[in-house]
């Protein structure tokens, strides 16, 4: 019987575009087709290691709404006594299928990444046959021969080749606020085997990201370009710092953070200096603990660049320093999702000192540092 229906009239098989009202995936997920999933909690197991278990009553509830959840086909029918016809209907629910794809766009919202309203769209696929492989495209890397070249930096001492001047124009186009878009997708599909039926439900979100990657060969000289990309954009970044209102535990600078290896820090500040001057740009090199505990808020504010060695912010020290300013506990030793869930937490820690240093002083800061540490020696001692 359903074998007749495997031709559907109409041009399903190609995307039809859905008008929404969604303007981000936090305020307006739907909990009947999309519930949200439990929350974690981390508890030490009897070999004393740190697992996730889910919150009990929200996990129960969240089986529950996944099995009310609407299907993505519905199945009707109908007997007709009087005349002996039965009638078959099999529909779609479109929405149903929108609003999972939805749910799993990422919300993430800041540094720099601007989200604009998604796009809904759905097809029908009346000729389904899953693939036995698949072959994807070979990856190839263009070429920027025939890329525009930029002038050379305003402060350079020594001029750029013409191929890192081409890579210092793509850099800069990078970096500009009206930038080519990058476009999310998420697709949620259901499948009738028997009717060799696909349907798919897809978001698309439009997302402003600035920036990209130089992965130019060795020696191709990418620290000379990325010196040259700070020297082009200073002013531009400078006039977007001031224009910028006060963020919420944040505190505005227009330095530009550069993350190298150990042995590369002394480097980076010599060839600043051989590039652009000694001169030119106040320049912070870190490269210790003990380097990095001689800076100042001011000094971070004021300078153009920090260098800093990437050891260090993986270092133990770093990270108990990070845990005792934040007031928001301690981090684990090693990495993993408990790690990443104890650094949101100490994250949300930071805004709040950030905020109090700022309106408060450095004198309220020290006093919430202090009684945290009184609240951590409590807890201790009541599990003693």
């Amino acid at each position: 019987m359903i074998e007749r229906v495997r031709s559907v009239e109409g041009h399903f098989a190609d995307w039809q575009q859905v008008e929404s009202h969604v303007e981000s995936t936090a305020q307006d997920r739907c909990e009947r087709c999309a519930p949200t999933p439990p929350t974690l909690a981390w508890i030490k197991n009897s070999k004393n290691k740190i697992v996730a278990i889910e919150d009990s009553m929200e996990a129960g509830e969240y089986e529950r709404r996944l099995k009310r959840r609407p299907a993505p086909f519905v199945t009707q029918l109908k007997f007709d006594q009087a005349h002996g016809i039965g009638t078959l209907r099999i529909g779609i629910n479109i929405p149903s299928l929108l609003h999972r794809a939805l749910s799993r766009l990422p919300n993430i919202e800041g540094n720099g990444r601007i989200q604009k309203a998604p796009t809904l769209s759905w097809r029908l696929n009346t000729e389904f046959s899953p693939a036995a492989q698949i072959h994807l495209p070979k990856f190839t890397l263009l070429s920027n021969k025939k890329d525009k070249q930029h002038a050379q930096p305003p402060h350079f001492k020594l001029p750029l080749r013409v191929e890192q001047l081409r890579s210092l124009e793509w850099m800069i186009k990078q970096e500009n606020p009206d930038v080519e878009p990058f476009t999310e997708e998420e697709i949620s599909e259901a499948i009738i085997s028997s009717l060799s039926w696909r349907a798919e439900g897809r978001v698309q979100r439009d997302v402003i990201v600035r920036g990209g990657v130089l992965a130019d060969q060795v020696g191709y000289g990418k620290t000379a370009i990325t010196l040259a990309l700070i020297d082009c954009t200073q002013k531009m970044i400078g006039k977007e710092v001031a224009k910028r209102e006060e963020i919420f535990g944040k505190v505005m600078t227009k330095a530009t953070l550069i993350i190298v290896p150990p042995h590369l820090t002394r480097q980076w500040g010599s060839e600043v200096k051989k590039f652009t001057g000694a001169s030119t740009f106040k320049t912070i090199i870190v490269s210790t603990m003990a380097d990095w505990n001689k800076q100042t808020v001011e000094a971070i504010t004021e300078a153009d660049m920090v260098i800093i060695a990437s050891n260090l912010l993986k270092s133990e020290a770093y990270m108990d320093s990070l845990s005792t300013l934040s007031t928001a506990g301690d981090l684990p030793k090693t990495a993993g999702r408990y790690m990443e869930t104890c650094l949101d937490k100490i994250g949300e820690g930071l805004k709040k000192q950030v905020e109090r240093l700022r309106t408060k002083g450095a004198a309220a800061a020290l006093k919430e540092i202090e009684a945290a540490r009184r609240r951590g020696l409590w807890t201790l001692l009541s599990r003693q």
